[in-house]
């Protein structure tokens, strides 16, 4: 391995500082005699294909595409076809995060149609590679994925995307509509994440979805993307949501919301739930100096649990 080391370190510096034309389909980065006899060996495929992808990932501009030739040239790309035709998850997985990290763009087809497999992990990297090969237009996948995209896919996914020059996007209308509760979410974390305000009807909608997930996920969105109705429109729905979900809208309130909204959050002061007086509290306090009246004129404001959650919201906000 410390030959096998020398040799790959010595390649990819050629590489990353060759100086030739990368639009040059017959470029060639020189391959010793020796180098050429050690790809006949498997593991020292496998040993040098994993250093080119971790290089890959450190680098990019004329660097990166000299390392994408360089894999291409090694006929790296091949391999990692036959190992997306195995039956081993682990295999086809590593495959496909080959040709998507190395920018293999002729095998998007072959990447794609892995985004709905039956294993997440394949689904993963096939996702990610789709969003490598053809950037923010590879969220079609959307169109027709059936699994549920778990909170850490959408994490490396949202991450992904991060990392790619943002486009127009165009399809959040249609995936708030979806059949699949996950993609609803998704797609209100990119209507939110990318300041989609033409969607707000379409965001709304979603605080009737059966799927409290979905319900949350527009309360959160509806936070960055909102109007000066759309705390009535949240307060409106409060009753009928589940306390988790009550607590959260309360929240919001404490960002979007109005002296108009007060009346409606006084009426909720009397409730039992200790969680939820004090979040009603902390939202009509963040209101302003109206709602510190409200809540002082409160016949139980000199008595608990009252008494103590103002000291707490008034030491909160610096009162």
């Amino acid at each position: 391995y410390k030959k096998w080391n020398s040799m790959i370190s010595l390649l990819l510096r050629k590489a990353i500082f060759f100086e030739g034309d990368v639009a040059d389909e017959n470029m060639t980065i020189p391959l010793t005699a020796r180098f050429r006899n050690s790809l006949k060996n498997r593991r020292f495929r496998h040993h040098l294909t994993k250093q080119i992808i971790a290089a890959k990932k450190n680098v990019s501009g004329h660097a990166g595409q000299n390392l994408n030739k360089l894999y291409l040239q090694l006929g790296l790309d091949s391999y990692a076809v036959k190992l997306i035709s195995s039956e081993k998850w682990h295999l086809m997985a590593f495959g496909i995060q080959q040709l998507g990290t190395m920018e293999v763009k002729t095998q998007l087809p072959r990447v794609y149609k892995h985004t709905n497999h039956k294993n997440e992990l394949v689904r993963v990297e096939a996702q990610i590679a789709v969003l490598n090969l053809s950037g923010f237009e590879g969220l079609r996948f959307l169109d027709v994925i059936t699994y549920q995209i778990s909170e850490w896919q959408q994490i490396k996914l949202l991450k992904e995307l991060s990392l790619i020059p943002h486009v127009n996007l165009q399809g959040i209308d249609k995936w708030l509509k979806s059949d699949n509760p996950s993609v609803v979410v998704f797609a209100l974390k990119l209507a939110r994440n990318y300041h989609h305000f033409e969607l707000y009807e379409d965001i709304i909608s979603c605080l009737n979805h059966p799927n409290s997930d979905v319900r949350i996920q527009a309360v959160y969105t509806l936070t960055d993307i909102f109007t000066g109705e759309t705390s009535k429109v949240l307060l409106k729905v409060l009753e009928t949501e589940e306390i988790s979900n009550q607590l959260t809208i309360l929240k919001a309130i404490r960002k979007i919301g109005d002296e108009e909204d007060l009346p409606t959050l006084e009426a909720y002061l009397p409730t039992e739930n200790l969680d939820l007086k004090l979040a009603t509290i902390r939202a009509m306090a963040h209101i302003g100096d109206k709602g510190w009246d409200l809540l002082y004129k409160k016949p139980a404001a000199d008595t608990y649990p009252l008494n103590e959650m103002l000291v707490q919201v008034k030491k909160e906000v610096g009162k």
